[in-house]
């Protein structure tokens, strides 16, 4: 009686979302109908899916990337990817459900992805879902046979479900159309070749790559529940990496990055020239920089440095989903409702922001990857653990999703983070801050002190079974004298540490905020993300050298080096 009524109820809902939106779009109308064939198919068969669900990645990708100078990779493609998940059993227990068997993964979500018609050829669409749709099938039904023959293994969980229940949602978005012409390729790789040969005509500069990539990304989203999204997702990014051979012949990276939504965001031909001149005298510096020395004592991090130390150590700990991991560390499993670091800061994950000072937000959407609207989280206030980012797997004390569920193109989704908002209300300047450094310095004996300016990314493990450490990987770094001597860059230093321990030695913030836009790489694969945050000073922060790659020169000069 109950399966029957369920039915009934998605049926309605179906009939109402076909009328709004699928009379817009194509693919969603083919997409639309299917999906519920599909469903009164299974429905008949002996252990039917409770839940099923398709995702299309529908996308055309232009990239350009040259190296000192020279043309290295040109290439337009278009993809349509379409992911297919079911569900076996109910939404208390399904065929998710964790085992206690060291062979499986927690929560494990059985999902299949293959190519898709680009041709909105309704055969054609139909064909590819039917067998999609298959393997889906028949990989959720071995897990739950398999979960059925071992009822000793499987956890109780008398009061968290496998799968939270939301509301339907259904949102359009019209399509766009981002693809570089022939005229924009000529005009890009024209300052692309540009800046690369500038930079590679400085002297010992053995590499010098530019790169812009621009991603059009259409995604469908629809499940038997009712829900429609559909949504654009477009990334444009123009990267710029230079490596320069120092007076000891190790090699010494830096990277700048320009990431955006629209093509409108990203800088000039005249405005990258501005920007190479101030990177050729930062590289002429770190060729005769000396290399930093293992160091534990006070360090001041720019926002930037410092966005990429809270969604290092912070950000993936308070990913909801791991809390149902036997092989997760679960850092704050008990923490809601009590503090876990200073009671000036609050922290928000907001993927409804677009931007921030006119600087684009690379982590914002209107709807994650499972079809729920996308909500600002307070996950900390002043200090105190108020909750945890979440998808649709549910967790004790935390039983629906928050609009935290998150995927690249081909995975399940899981509890991601998003645009990371960090606040405190206790800033002060960037010049008061250097002085508490340096006298921070001098009560504990140290010579110097580093500011983190730049850094390249970072990487953490929450693995049970792996030291809970974080490393964050800086390109520009200084020494800060406290006998006024001038402020010193070096090379070659990592800094790393444990988590709660850092968290328990910040000492102040500052009242500037910066943006750090970037890739995640997690369970669900690469997802674009962003913190904004203020600078950090900590009392006590531990560097490590980095391993050291010495360079071989080609005996053959670069092409385009000017004598």
């Amino acid at each position: 009686m109950y399966k029957a009524i369920r039915f009934l109820l998605i049926l309605v809902c179906f009939i109402t979302v076909a009328v709004d939106l699928t009379g817009q779009d194509t693919l969603l109308a083919i997409l639309d109908k299917e999906i519920v064939k599909i469903q009164e198919d299974y429905d008949k068969k002996e252990q039917p899916p409770y839940f099923i669900d398709l995702r299309v990645h529908d996308f055309t990708t232009s990239m350009l990337q040259y190296a000192s100078g020279i043309l290295t990779l040109q290439h337009q493609s278009r993809d349509r990817i379409v992911t297919t998940g079911m569900r076996i059993g109910d939404y208390m227990s399904d065929n998710t459900s964790a085992l206690d068997n060291a062979d499986l993964i927690d929560n494990w979500i059985p999902v299949f992805a293959d190519k898709l018609p680009f041709e909105n050829d309704s055969l054609a669409v139909c064909h590819s879902l039917d067998y999609s749709f298959e393997i889906a099938y028949q990989q959720a039904l071995q897990q739950y046979r398999t979960r059925q023959k071992n009822p000793n293994l499987t956890r109780k969980r008398e009061t968290v479900p496998s799968f939270s229940i939301e509301k339907p949602a259904r949102y359009f978005e019209e399509p766009l159309d981002m693809l570089l012409n022939d005229s924009a390729f000529s005009t890009w790789k024209l300052i692309l070749k540009n800046v690369s040969e500038t930079i590679s005509n400085e002297a010992d500069v053995i590499n010098s790559t530019m790169a812009l990539m621009v991603l059009n990304e259409r995604i469908y989203y629809l499940n038997s529940e009712g829900t429609r999204v559909v949504q654009n997702r477009p990334q444009c990014q123009i990267q710029l990496m230079v490596a320069i051979k120092t007076r000891d012949g190790t090699i010494a990276p830096v990277t700048q990055s320009y990431i955006g939504r629209n093509m409108d965001v990203l800088p000039t031909g005249v405005k990258l020239d501005e920007y190479v001149i101030n990177l050729k005298h930062l590289v002429m510096e770190l060729r005769d920089a000396p290399l930093a020395d293992p160091y534990a004592g006070p360090a001041m991090l720019s926002p930037e440095a410092a966005g990429v130390l809270f969604h290092e150590i912070f950000g993936h700990r308070i990913e909801g989903q791991r809390m149902n991991s036997t092989f997760d560390s679960q850092t704050f499993m008990d923490k809601i409702g009590k503090q876990i670091i200073h009671e000036d800061i609050t922290i928000i994950s907001d993927p409804t922001q677009k931007e921030f000072n006119g600087i684009p937000l690379f982590g914002s959407y209107p709807y994650d990857d499972e079809g729920v609207p996308a909500r600002a989280v307070t996950v900390v206030d002043h200090g105190i653990l108020k909750e945890f980012l979440m998808s649709r797997i549910p967790v004790k004390g935390q039983l629906h999703s928050n609009g935290h569920g998150r995927a690249q193109v081909g995975s399940a989704p899981f509890s991601r983070q998003a645009n990371l908002f960090i606040k405190s209300s206790g800033s002060i300047s960037e010049p008061a801050m250097r002085k508490l450094l340096l006298r921070e310095c001098k009560k504990q004996h140290k010579a110097y002190g580093y500011y983190i300016k730049e850094v390249f990314g970072g990487l953490t493990s929450t693995d049970l079974f792996s030291p809970q450490v974080f490393n964050i990987l800086p390109t520009v770094v200084y020494r800060i004298y406290t006998d006024d001597r001038p402020d010193e860059l070096v090379r070659g230093v990592s800094f790393i540490g444990t988590p709660l321990t850092v968290f328990s030695e910040i000492m102040a913030t500052s009242d500037r905020y910066e943006v750090f836009n970037g890739y995640c790489g997690a369970e669900s694969g690469n997802i674009p993300v962003s913190t904004i945050s203020p600078g950090l000073l900590i009392k006590k922060l531990e560097t490590q050298k980095m391993p050291e790659t010495k360079v071989i020169v080609p005996k053959i000069p670069s092409p385009v080096k000017k004598k």
